[in-house]
Order: structure tokens, then sequence, then C-alpha cells
């Protein structure tokens, strides 16, 4: 028997493999194509996702293969080209920094994910399988029993633990019983993959998204690397559009009327229709099967937090996984995942639901949609399961989607503070590895000693 199974090889079970063999835990990954995702997706990595990285020891390589932190704005306009188009700046220098030793990082999942693969399968040598279907499960009060498809040959595995981040069509949640609730198939989208040289046309103002609107066309240049390599999203408004029946020579006279740029090199890559929704599943957790990332929840792209609840929700069941593993925690401390990372997951699907929704009443008046901050959302939020003990405080005051206060409450985020002039260490730093942390003043008559007889650094 194997400790666990990873039914999904996106960045929430890449995630996944990355941390538990971290934490001494070894799993086996499947993934049922054989290789990382061709289409960029989520391109976002939050500042939360970033520090994360920074725990796992990755957040350099993870940077390195994102794009530079001024593209972090927004423009608006009737043409890619539109010299009365607005730039609204989003990254550094748009407003007051938040207390952070990293930044929110542009990087397509087409880019990051072959970076997580390289780290899964040096730290899980032999057990990452891409090109591996899993065909059947069976689960019992003990563990779970898989088969496994490759190439025609068969495999059986038993695991102790499942964990099904296997999108948001996940076969797993259906085979287990667990619904979704929430709005579905509110938009109906078009994205197209394209090679076109239009970065000499926004060299003066690169951005993260460029959205178009115009009669008839509403859409956005999502830039990949604001050269050659973008993604076009087409938006449909009622039925004005049938995105199934649009041809190449359709999609190529869009991109154009687009970019204001009528003899435009287009090079077509590929095209996928989908709808925008905002589902969260029932429970996370069915025995010893979890719902990770979007077979857990889905929000609309609107504000990007869907990949970055999956890469929260891996880091959260890792350590609860290698501790019951290793014996030094009891399995209920796995029921905790479920009252943790749901309520947020809840959360960033409402939120992203409402910003679609103000997107297109924006649209409907002709003014840029309102923009608010989302660090009480991705920085803010907090848990109140039963592995918190609570101190009788209130949680901060304030909006808690736009807005983040350092506290140091049961159950938040440690704050932020540099502990060395040169700004290289932060307290972030002190609770990242494998064990636990304890953090005491001069005054709180804790010595050392029984620090380590009690398991802390």
């Amino acid at each position: 028997m194997v400790p666990v199974v990873i039914v999904g090889g996106g960045p929430t079970g890449l995630g996944l493999a990355i941390r538990l063999a971290q934490l001494g835990v070894a799993a086996t990954l499947v993934e049922r194509h054989s290789d990382t995702a061709a289409f960029p997706k989520g391109r976002a990595l939050s500042i939360r996702s970033m520090e994360i990285y920074r725990s796992w020891g990755i957040e350099e390589d993870v940077t390195a293969v994102g794009l530079p932190r001024e593209h972090l704005a927004f423009y608006f306009g009737r043409t890619l080209t539109d010299p009365s188009g607005r730039r609204i700046v989003t990254g550094p220098g748009a407003r007051p920094a938040v207390p952070s030793p990293t930044y929110t990082l542009l990087c397509s999942q087409d880019r990051l994910e072959p970076l997580l693969r390289a780290h899964a399968q040096r730290l899980q040598p032999g057990r990452i399988r891409f090109g591996t279907e899993l065909v059947d499960l069976t689960v019992g009060p003990d563990g779970v029993t898989v088969e496994m498809s490759a190439g025609g040959h068969h495999e059986r595995l038993r695991a102790r633990y499942l964990v099904a981040a296997d999108g948001a069509r996940s076969g797993i949640r259906g085979r287990v019983g667990i619904a979704m609730a929430g709005p579905s198939g509110v938009s109906r989208n078009l994205n197209i993959l394209l090679d076109a040289d239009l970065g000499q046309h926004i060299a003066d103002r690169p951005c993260a998204v460029y959205t178009i609107d115009q009669p008839g066309l509403h859409g956005a240049f999502l830039a990949v690397d604001n050269q050659r390599r973008w993604l076009f999203n087409l938006v449909a408004d009622g039925d004005e559009v049938d995105l199934d029946r649009l041809d190449d020579g359709d999609c190529v006279a869009l991109i154009r009327a687009a970019a204001g740029l009528p003899d435009l090199a287009v090079g077509l890559v590929g095209r996928q229709v989908w709808h925008a929704s905002a589902q969260v599943a029932d429970r996370f957790r069915h025995g010893p099967v979890f719902l990770a990332g979007d077979a857990a929840h889905v929000t609309t792209p609107y504000g990007g937090f869907g990949m970055n609840c999956g890469i929260a929700d891996a880091d959260n069941l890792a350590w609860k996984l290698a501790a019951v593993h290793h014996g030094w925690a009891a399995p209920a401390l796995l029921d905790t995942y479920d009252p943790e990372r749901r309520p947020v997951a809840l959360a960033s699907a409402v939120e992203s639901h409402l910003r679609l929704t103000d997107t297109i009443d924006a649209r409907h008046t002709g003014a840029p949609p309102r923009g608010r901050p989302s660090e009480g959302l991705v920085l803010g939020y907090h848990y109140t399961s039963a592995a918190v003990t609570a101190d009788g405080t209130d949680p901060p005051a304030g909006d808690p989607v736009a807005d983040y206060v350092p506290t140091g409450r049961p159950g938040h985020r440690l704050p932020h503070v540099w502990l060395d002039p040169e700004q290289t260490r932060s307290t972030l730093d002190l609770v990242a590895g494998d064990g636990f942390t304890l953090l005491a003043g001069p005054a709180a008559g804790w010595p050392r000693p029984r620090s380590r007889r009690s398991g802390f650094r």
C-alpha cells in the first residue's frame, strides 16, 4: 500500500506531490494526458501563492519563468492599438505595498506546469506518471484501490489516501457522490491561442490583460509573453455569436478587428469553447478521498482566484497528510481540511462571480469595470477549525475582500516583518520547512531547552 495517490497533474496535483515529498511522504501521481497543459489557462500567481512557493524553496525558479512585475496592469480600449485606450497599473507602485517578502507574478499555466513537473519528478522519482489514466476506483474504510491504464497496460494500486485534483469535470468527485453548487454557465467564451507580432504595438504599455470593447466584439488579449504568444478571450453576449461555428477565417478576422490591424499576420495555435462558472463542492472529503483544486471549486477568471485556491489547498492538505502518515497527529487532523479550505473557496467563488457580473454591467454602460483590491481575500482569510485554539479576540475590522490587516490572532497568516537590514529574511521564512516554530519575546519565559524538548524550533 502506498501512502497517497494523486489524480491530476496540474498546479494543484504537482504542488501536492512536491510538498509531500519535502515532508517525507511518497506519493504516486497519475495524469491521463501525456504532457502538461498546452493552453495558458490560469496566469496570475497571487502574493499568497508566491509565499507558499517561497516556503517550498521554488519561488526563484517560478519567478524566472514569469513576466516582469511591471506588466501587472490592465488596458481598456476599442482595439489593442486604440490611441485613446486607458492603462490602469495594478502592480508595484500602484498603491502602498502589501507587507510580504514577495509579489504577485504573471506566469501562465503552460509555463508553470513544466517547472512544477520537473521538481515533482526529482522529488518523487518514478512516481509522477503522465499518460496514465485512472479507470476504476474502489473506496473502503481503510483506503482506496485504483486501477490505472497506460498504453494498454493495466495496474492495480492500493493507497491509504487519494487526492482528486482532476479538474472541474472531476470523474472522482462524481464517483464518490459529491455534488457542486453555485452559478454555472454564466458566460460563454472562446479562447484562441495565437502567434502574432503584437509586442511592437504595446512595448510602451505592457499589461497582463488588454480588454477590447466595441460593438459586436467583447474580449481581451491575455499576455503570455507580451511578444508573439497571446491568448484571445472572446465573450459571447446572448446569441449574437455561435462560438462552435467559428472557423479559422472567422477567428483571424476577430483577432485583426480586436487588434485594430487589418493586415496582421496571425498564426492560430488552438482554440477552446468554455463556460464560466462559480461553483463549490458540497464537501471536500469522502472517507479517504479528498478533493483539491478545480475538482473542489471552480471560479470565473475574474479576480484570478482559481489556481491560487488550488495551490493553497495543496499546502494545507500536505502537512496534515504527512502528520498523520508519520504518526505524530491523529487521523482527526484530516477532518480540518474541509472546514478550513471550503469557506475560502466559497468566498473566492462568490467574489469571482461578482466581478464577472460587474464586468458585464460595465460593458453595457460603456465604463471600465470598477476594480477593488483583493488583499483581504488573498491574505486575510483565517481558519476556525478544531486545529486552531482561539484566543477570544475578534478578527480585524475591515472589508474581508479588500482589506488585509496584519494580526497575530490564531488561525491567521503570520504577518511579514523583515528580520535583517538587507531584507532577505522574513518572519515567514521562520515557519517554512517541515516543523513547527514557536515565536516568543524575551519576556515570555520560554527557555530554549524546553522548546527543543517540545519539538519546536
